[in-house]
């Protein structure tokens, strides 16, 4: 069980940026797992799955799609004040040392921090959030040091609470006694706007003037200052302790960021309405700083407002899946499309079955490495800790192959309809088209895509008739395999051969459907590719 108390002098330094009394109250979420792990992003992919993992805490009223009247229908909250049914995320953090998978790191608690004063602790006017707030710190695509408004910092916490930092993840260390550490801080100065998922920063700002108040907030957001939460997230790594060495650095972010800088939070208000303005007012606020345990909390919000750590709702708080578990204990890729992206170019976010991650544009001074480059890599080195092998249908061991090259990775382009899901097209696409590039390698399996899985893997089949000059060479065959009930076989071409046979066959599954293409000349235009691999 968590000693509350005991932590609070330790913990004291992890504040430095706050003076330990003043305006502004603190507390301790629930000790122990976060209240879900689920891909879903209310804020910025609402009613959908979001592209990555994430760990909520806060009102058990988590949903795809939320308004203020979902979290207080919340039954239950991991927050320590009940009447705060809002919701706390950030992306999952995974331990990915030793290339054997990605294991999810387990949590030990949050400490949330609200404040609202100025230079000096003098106490600041601040509102309560308005109904379906919401708001984000930090940037999912950041992969290098930088501009850091949300002073998002990582920590390694020894002996006696002694501190390793940096921006990213750090490092020059085996074990770390008492936790790893990141913090942030979120914004508090609004425009009044609503977020907007394309530009979810826009709405907000820090205050960096000089002045109290509103008048520390920039010119055009001035509408509202709020509260300032800050907020320190614990984990527990003792687990892989002796698994790595100091010059590792054996985390990442489920946002397929190996490198800390992309860490980010969020936050949408589900406080109950005037419980945050009493608590902030001018008379009788809340101000035991960073010291506060239940006690001082009950003296602020009320006895009955207050959950303790043996009461059963608290310690079994939990939201239901909205699309299902992600499994996160000894897993070859991050849940959704994340491969890993190093930068120092910002990523970007991957599509396709084979998680491809477009190319970024180099920031100055960066690495001529892409983005691309590195994911792939990154993916392939994490998945087997080996290059693709030879057969590969696609340059994704090195993610730089030339235009001639993208060229010749064309495969015979194959045509199906499902019900329900429309033609859909492996290959090149027309107009109009989903378009799916199905590869040799198993980045392109186990995705939860609008598509079908695809797999392609070379058959055993003795090469066919190779007799005449190089450009008449045909392929041996290879056996395509459409999950669920598709299954396309290139043929063998006849011994009587002179040419390979181009064409686009078209089938309509029902059931179970065989269809057979000539090889085309899908060898012709691979040789080349082939022999790429082959000489390496």
């Amino acid at each position: 069980m968590l000693n509350l108390f005991a932590l609070t002098a330790g913990l004291a330094a992890t504040a430095s940026a706050f003076d330990c009394h003043g305006p502004y109250f603190s507390f301790y979420n629930r000790a122990g797992p976060a209240m879900s792990f689920q891909r879903l992003d209310p804020a910025l992919f609402p009613g959908q799955q979001s592209p990555h993992l994430h760990s909520f805490d806060g009102g058990n009223g988590l949903a795809a799609d939320m308004t203020f009247e979902t979290t207080q229908e919340s039954t239950c909250t991991t927050a320590r004040i009940k009447p705060d049914k809002s919701l706390y995320w950030r992306p999952t953090l995974f331990w990915n040392g030793n290339n054997t998978g990605f294991y999810k790191v387990p949590d030990k608690f949050l400490k949330i921090y609200y404040k609202f004063g100025d230079s000096g602790n003098a106490k600041a006017n601040v509102s309560e959030f308005p109904e379906n707030f919401q708001m984000i710190a930090g940037d999912p695509f950041k992969r290098a040091d930088g501009d850091n408004p949300a002073g998002i910092k990582w920590a390694c916490l020894g002996d006696n609470y002694s501190r390793i930092d940096a921006k990213g993840f750090p490092k020059g260390f085996t074990s770390c006694k008492e936790g790893l550490t990141s913090e942030i801080t979120f914004p508090s100065c609004w425009n009044g706007k609503e977020i907007d998922p394309k530009s979810p920063s826009a709405h907000m700002t820090w205050p960096t003037n000089s002045g109290n108040g509103l008048d520390a907030c920039p010119d055009g957001f001035k509408v509202a200052r709020f509260p300032t939460i800050f907020i320190e997230f614990w984990y527990d790594v003792s687990g892989f302790d002796g698994q790595y060495s100091a010059d590792d650095v054996p985390w990442s972010l489920a946002n397929g960021d190996p490198t800390g800088f992309g860490f980010h939070a969020d936050f949408r208000n589900g406080w109950e309405k005037g419980v945050l303005a009493k608590a902030t007012a001018d008379d009788g606020y809340c101000n035991c700083g960073c010291g506060c345990g239940n006690d001082q909390m009950k003296e602020c919000f009320g006895a009955d407002n207050v959950n303790d750590d043996n009461d059963a709702e608290f310690k079994s708080c939990t939201a239901k899946q909205a699309f299902g578990e992600d499994k996160t204990l000894g897993i070859d890729k991050l849940p959704g499309c994340n491969p890993l992206q190093a930068g120092p170019e910002k990523a970007t976010q991957a599509t396709g079955p084979d998680c491809t991650a477009a190319a970024a544009a180099p920031s100055s001074g960066a690495s001529k490495t892409s983005a691309a480059d590195a994911s792939t890599t990154d993916a392939s080195v994490s998945e087997s800790g080996t290059e693709p092998a030879a057969t590969t249908a696609k340059a994704t061991s090195t993610g730089k192959a030339s235009e001639a090259d993208a060229e010749s990775t064309d495969v015979p382009t194959i045509s199906q309809t499902l019900k329900n899901k429309g033609k859909t097209t492996v290959g090149k696409a027309g107009d109009g088209d989903v378009a799916t590039t199905a590869t040799k390698t198993k980045e392109s399996e186990g995705y939860n895509t609008a598509l079908p899985s695809l797999s392609l893997a070379s058959t055993t089949a003795s090469p066919a008739n190779t007799a005449g000059g190089e450009d008449d060479i045909c392929p041996e065959p290879t056996t395509i395999t459409i999950t669920p009930t598709v299954y396309v076989t290139a043929g063998a071409v006849g011994p009587n051969a002179t040419s390979c046979d181009a064409g686009t066959v078209y089938a309509t599954v029902t059931d179970t459907t065989t269809v057979t293409i000539s090889a085309a000349s899908y060898m012709v235009r691979h040789k080349r590719h082939g022999d790429l691999h082959h000489k390496h």
